[in-house]
């Protein structure tokens, strides 16, 4: 095969926002795989806030991604070459690769992609993945929410967020506001998500607007933010609630610059839990989550958006666009074309 392959490595770490001086693009020869690797046409890759840490000189989620080395991400593809007889080539797989268009894959990290009827390979990368673990095991067992519970969720209309209100709806509560970043999400969020409010932080007071919304103090918070609308929350919150801290995207991009919490004394004063956890420690669960999300899906009773940017070349924008809010649902790549059979 003598097709090249085209790839984006780490040119430098950024100091601040990310951007595409950030990335060389590369054009190089095709990888071949050792043994116990596959070879992998890429067809979709996940762009996702953590990448912002992997490209940070110290250890976060994960340890570090070294300048020069290619920049990491999830994939979704088609196996090309393999002597393993569980990824057959033709085979779709999931697994960690890199953002390009031909990656080596080990064996023991790849993942079957399962073939599920009316459920396409682009619905995976938004229902079946690490940001559903987030939202599914955050949410219900770091939060537990109660049929008489009021539910905040930050960042709505991300990846993690805009699952998280709709597990809420499934699952009860009494409200459930959404806080997103345009006029167009909290729309979506409030017409076709379900929540009672939908609340633009860019436009809106946050303090007035969640005092507005949640007139009855709040009793579950799903934070992917942090900052000064956690700070909100933690004073409104009522006694005995839960706090699920997914991520704090407001602090990726700032440089290390961030201010400390003001309202943390709440916690105590109302014997409130605020808990972090890692998708992670749920992998080993994630037929779990997926099994009810799937049925849930089947039901209509929970929908996906993604975010599709076309072409490799677009990534390094398409993360940069993440920390601008720029995407709705979950942000992908679409690599290469899907088989036919499992396209959208």
């Amino acid at each position: 095969m003598n097709t090249p392959n085209r790839l984006w490595r780490i040119a430098s770490r950024p100091t601040d926002a990310v951007s595409r001086q950030n990335f060389l693009w590369a054009e190089e020869s095709l990888p071949e795989p050792c043994e116990g690797e596959l070879l992998v046409r890429v067809v979709y890759l996940s762009i996702d806030p953590v990448q912002r840490y992997w490209l940070s000189p110290d250890a976060t989620f994960g340890p570090p991604t070294d300048v020069g080395m290619p920049m990491p991400g999830r994939i979704w593809g088609v196996v090309e070459k393999s002597s393993s007889p569980a990824f057959p080539p033709g085979a779709l797989v999931a697994g960690p690769g890199i953002w390009a268009r031909w990656c080596t894959l080990p064996v023991a990290a790849a993942e079957p992609v399962p073939d599920w009827p009316g459920i396409p390979l682009l619905a995976h990368t938004s229902l079946f993945c690490m940001q559903a673990l987030t939202a599914y095991f955050g949410l219900l067992e770091i939060a537990r929410p109660r049929p008489t519970d009021t539910v905040v969720v930050s960042a709505a209309a991300g990846a993690v967020g805009s699952l998280v209100v709709q597990l809420a709806r499934i699952n009860g509560c009494a409200r459930l506001v959404a806080i997103a970043g345009s006029e167009e999400k909290c729309r979506w969020l409030r017409e076709q998500l379900g929540a009672d409010t939908a609340i633009n932080y860019r436009t809106m007071d946050i303090g007035q607007a969640l005092d507005a919304a949640c007139p009855d103090g709040i009793d579950v918070y799903y934070d992917n933010v942090g900052g000064g609308i956690l700070d909100a929350v933690l004073a409104r919150i009522n006694a005995h609630a839960r706090i699920a801290c997914g991520g704090f995207i407001s602090h990726y991009d700032d440089g290390g610059h961030q201010q400390g919490i003001r309202n943390f004394q709440m916690l105590a004063l109302k014997q409130a839990r605020a808990e972090g956890f890692s998708c992670f420690d749920y992998v080993p669960r994630a037929g779990e989550a997926f099994d009810a999300i799937r049925r849930w899906h089947e039901q209509g009773r929970i929908s996906y958006r993604a975010h599709l940017v076309k072409g490799l070349e677009q990534a390094p924008d398409a993360l940069a666009g993440i920390f601008a809010g720029r995407n709705t649902g979950k942000t992908v790549i679409e690599v290469s074309p899907p088989p036919p059979e499992n396209a959208a």
